[in-house]
């Protein structure tokens, strides 16, 4: 009965990596294509980039995302490749019939969770921690976290925004992930459960 019970923690793991593997290569790539795809439709534009929020007149072109866009990628692959795998995993099995719904929502929550991580890195980006030591001589690690705390809280603020009005990336990332869940879902959703029944039918020796 124990080895019976181990079984489908083990192929919870199993699903749970494949999935993730699954969507990170599947997002990784996504995301490559998309970002230089959508830059390179704007070209030149001195007034556009990837990502940007418009408020009236006044506007904010992310042009470090522009610039250095790889741990930005990097980022919102991961948080996005293990939701979605947590998901697949775990609820998923429970909540097959809400699994439309569950597509549409995921993309959200994890833009929010990787939305203050992409506030941090622009903010380590615009100012090193040898900014702080040259400029506040004083107490450098305490005004450098305050730094670093308030960006992190402005990207968790302004990420759906940016999320909303950056066209046309949002929309077909936002597809994008939203497709790679569903065949992620296809493919392993089923994994635990099978294995689970046919581990408790088997009759022990």
């Amino acid at each position: 009965m124990e080895k019976n019970s181990d079984q489908p923690k083990s192929h919870s793991l199993k699903t749970l990596f494949l999935s993730f593997c699954f969507l990170a290569v599947g997002l990784g790539i996504a995301a490559f294509l998309l970002f230089n795809g959508v830059k390179l439709m704007n070209g030149d534009n001195p007034y556009r980039t990837v990502l940007h929020i418009n408020m009236g007149f006044r506007g904010y072109d992310f042009r470090e995302f522009d610039k250095q866009p790889f741990l930005y990628l990097l980022t919102i692959t991961l948080v996005s490749s293990i939701i979605g795998a947590f998901w697949v995993t775990f609820l998923v099995p429970k909540y097959k019939k809400n699994f439309l719904a569950h597509i549409l929502v995921i993309p959200w929550i994890s833009l929010v969770v990787a939305s203050p991580v992409w506030g941090f890195i622009w903010s380590v980006n615009l100012r090193s921690p040898q900014y702080f030591v040259e400029h506040f001589s004083s107490e450098p690690k305490a005004v450098m976290w305050l730094f670093y705390r308030t960006d992190a809280m402005s990207g968790l603020k302004l990420g759906w925004l940016s999320a909303i009005q950056s066209f046309p990336i949002n929309i077909l990332s936002y597809v994008a992930f939203c497709l790679l869940l569903f065949v992620s879902r296809k493919l392993f959703s089923n994994v635990v459960s099978e294995k689970a029944t046919s581990s408790l039918n088997e009759k022990p020796a």
